[in-house]
């Protein structure tokens, strides 16, 4: 991976993490910045923006990136992003850390006035971004997760535990594939009044509300 790819990892995490902020979390588990990147992804076609993350392997406990894990470390070590909490927590025998982060809000929105200014940055991410968070933050607490596991894209019948979930439009052999979350979110449509249409904010709001009422929230 090159060094501008990285760079571009390090700014999709902190618009993650700001977008979530901004919209009234807090403090940010590892559980939601992992679904919250999935919802992301599968759903920035709605606004007419590819998935800069792109296939992400459907695992049993959900989410979970990699490569974003990896940058988000690395930001932390610069104090752009911050542990605001850290404890060991049972599950059942299992141990893991249970941690949680916050933004040097500062810093980071300094960091992204200049990413900002690129030539390449989509203008319209940003908005997209918030729009998710304020509906992705309604999800109850603990849900967030089994949210993103009842994602029409991850809970497709043909994609299996241990393989990807294509979500870029294109299987690894170039064969065209459908984003199902993205079919969903716009099936809203076919609901919509006559002479009304709905804009991408509404197909993604609507399609989130749906996701949190299946999580129980």
């Amino acid at each position: 991976m090159t060094e501008d790819e990285r760079t571009e990892l390090q700014v999709r995490v902190v618009r993650l993490m700001g977008a979530l902020i901004e919209a009234g979390m807090e403090d940010v588990t590892l559980e939601d910045f992992h679904a919250f990147a999935f919802f992301a992804d599968a759903l920035a076609p709605v606004w007419g923006n590819l998935p800069p993350v792109g296939d992400v392997l459907k695992d049993e406990d959900g989410p979970h990136y990699p490569a974003l894990q990896r940058e988000l470390d690395v930001l932390v070590g610069r104090g752009i992003v911050t542990v605001s909490h850290l404890s060991p927590d049972d599950r059942g025998g299992r141990w893991r850390l249970d941690i949680t982060f916050s933004l040097d809000l500062e810093r980071a929105y300094a960091w992204l006035s200049i990413a900002d200014q690129m030539p390449d940055e989509d203008q319209d991410l940003a908005g997209f971004l918030a729009e998710l968070a304020y509906s992705f933050v309604e999800i109850p607490t603990g849900s967030r997760d089994d949210a993103a596991r009842l994602d029409a894209a991850w809970s497709a019948p043909e994609t299996s535990v241990g393989r990807f979930v294509e979500l870029d439009g294109r299987s690894p052999t170039g064969r065209a594939v459908p984003n199902h979350s993205v079919e969903a979110a716009r099936r809203f449509q076919a609901y919509a009044p006559a002479g009304v249409v709905l804009t991408p904010a509404e197909q993604t709001s609507l399609y989130m509300s749906l996701m949190r009422r299946r999580a129980g929230g």
